[in-house]
């Protein structure tokens, strides 16, 4: 009897045994499903929880967050899992992605660099990643190759590479404009030598004892055309800041474009030398909308482009057309070309094509920006093509054509004539007001001349010349402080102010009519402007 109750205690604690080791199966295997978030343990020290769940989340929440793309792959290739971001580079559903071939999103090239880290198991490539949308992303490649029971699995991290190599394409570009702009400093020193040393030997022949009058003129011929280079080329780096920041406004009205060209052709030819100028327009008249005056500067900056860029015996044809709606001028050379590699940055600031050591023809390379800005603000279009170098160039300009202006009977008064002024000059620097005084002194005015603020002033409200020339930037009081005290006086509008200054910009001609001025005038003056605006000044009554 004895006997059969151990034989049955045994039995119980048999069968208790392999409960519970049956209950530490179904742990165990529960734990490596994560079925289990925590175990709770009976100890010495009392009952302690170990979660298994938060064990690995900051690594879970880690791989989530990343910004590059992670997927666990199988041997064979196949997504087992994926992060939000890998999916994003996808552009497709995460549920999409998890379960099919990584492959399917990296064809051509990008496959066979795929296949050639999966064979390896590990490695780092650089691959394009073709999206859902069908967009394409440059991408590097991180492999690597993990076993877990047996099991092996491949971790690929995704890194998007765009910002990287837009960053890259702006350093290349900021480079190659720094580029520019070294050459352009260079180039601009070159060209402002030329005139600087020209009219500097043209001094000293007028300053030598034995000159003859005929060596003597053509050294003042000289110095007035290298002067007027030294404007034209001040003039040309303001113009394109105008142009390129958009503070040109347009003087719009009907223009006959072949008047315009024919003028231009007619103005360059003294420059052609041994090149030759075909104009061809054909029908007509060719009636467009613009301004006048940049119109003439879109054709004369083509052409000039063409002569300089045109050998000894160059032809240089121009042509104008219509084309449905639209008047097509053409320049067509056949001298140096354009290489393709320059073609697509031509009308790009500072940008020239290759030029003969001397550069005997000058420039800034900033003639075609002008040209391109000036045509789009009239709403056209303008494009150049070459067959390559030594083939020539033509440059296509396209206008909207508009229907021809009502003839309107032309009214011929009398020209105006020019009479005796008294002139105040407030010039601070000694020889610019000299040199001025001189010129007006020749044309018969009158002149009185102050060297500071506060004396010009004082002559403007004694005197009460016909008209006043004062530079803005003077010691004592400046140019604008004198306009608009003087404006207050009784007198004040008696007098015609002029600015003097270097600066042409809107803000600095607003800025002169606030003062009181009423012309705006740029160094270095032009004597064709001077006599206009002489021709101009009223008769004021005498007090």
């Amino acid at each position: 009897m004895q006997h059969d109750s151990k034989a049955h205690l045994n039995l119980e604690t048999f069968q208790a045994l392999e409960a519970r080791l049956s209950e530490a199966e179904e742990t165990l295997r529960a734990i490596r499903a994560g079925e289990i978030d925590a175990l709770i343990v009976q100890g010495t020290q009392g009952e302690r929880v170990y979660t298994l769940r938060n064990a690995d989340y900051p690594y879970r929440t880690l791989v989530e967050q990343m910004q590059d793309g992670a997927a666990i792959l199988s041997p064979d290739g196949d997504i087992l899992y994926c992060n939000q971001s890998f999916a994003g580079l996808a552009t497709t559903p995460l549920q999409e992605v998890i379960g099919g071939p990584v492959a399917r999103y990296f064809a051509g090239d990008a496959g066979q660099v795929l296949d050639t880290l999966l064979a390896a198991g590990c490695g780092k490539r650089r691959a394009r990643l073709r999206a859902g949308d069908g967009r394409e992303v440059d991408v590097l490649l991180s492999l690597t190759s993990t076993a877990t029971n047996e099991i092996e699995r491949r971790s690929l991290i995704v890194t998007d590479l765009t910002q990287l190599s837009d960053a890259q394409i702006g350093l290349e570009r900021a480079q190659q404009q720094s580029h520019a702009k070294d050459e352009f400093m260079a180039m601009l020193a070159h060209e402002l030598r030329n005139p600087l040393s020209a009219i500097s030997a043209a001094l000293e022949v007028l300053q030598a004892g034995g000159s003859n009058d005929a060596m003597a003129g053509r050294a003042r011929a000289i110095i007035s055309r290298q002067t007027r280079n030294l404007s034209r080329l001040v003039d040309d780096l303001l113009e394109v800041a105008r142009v390129i920041t958009g503070k040109v406004a347009l003087a719009g009205l009907p223009l006959e474009l072949g008047d315009a060209v024919h003028r231009c052709v007619v103005q360059l030819e003294p420059r052609t030398e041994e090149r030759r100028i075909e104009l061809e327009i054909a029908g007509g008249p060719h009636w467009i909308h613009g301004d006048p005056v940049r119109i003439e500067q879109i054709v004369t900056n083509i052409l000039s482009n063409a002569i300089k860029y045109s050998g000894a015996g160059g032809v240089i044809r121009v042509t104008l057309s219509a084309e449905d709606n639209e008047t097509v001028l053409r320049v067509i050379d056949n001298g140096l070309g354009i290489s393709p590699e320059l073609l697509p940055q031509i009308f790009e600031p500072f940008v020239q094509g290759e030029r003969t050591l001397d550069r005997s023809q000058g420039g800034l390379g900033v003639g075609l920006t002008l040209v391109r800005r000036l045509v789009e603000l009239h709403g056209g279009t303008v494009q150049a093509s070459s067959d390559g170098p030594g083939c020539g160039s033509t440059f296509t300009i396209r206008l909207p054509r508009v229907a021809p202006p009502c003839a309107k009977p032309i009214s011929r008064g009398k020209q105006p004539k020019t009479l005796p002024r008294r002139v105040l000059l407030i010039e601070d620097n000694r020889d610019a007001r000299e040199t001025f005084r001189m010129m007006l002194e020749l044309a018969g005015h009158e002149v009185m001349e102050a060297e500071e603020g506060h004396r010009g002033l004082e002559l403007l409200k004694t005197e009460l010349p016909d008209i006043a020339v004062i530079d803005v930037g003077l010691p004592g009081l400046d140019g604008y402080q004198i306009a608009s005290s003087f404006r207050r006086e009784p007198t004040g509008n008696r007098v015609l102010l002029v600015a003097l200054t270097g600066y042409g910009t809107p803000d600095a001609r607003e800025r002169s009519r606030a003062a009181g001025f009423d012309h705006h005038l740029i160094k270095p003056i032009d004597p064709e402007v001077l006599r206009e605006l002489m021709v101009s000044v009223p008769e004021r009554p005498r007090p």
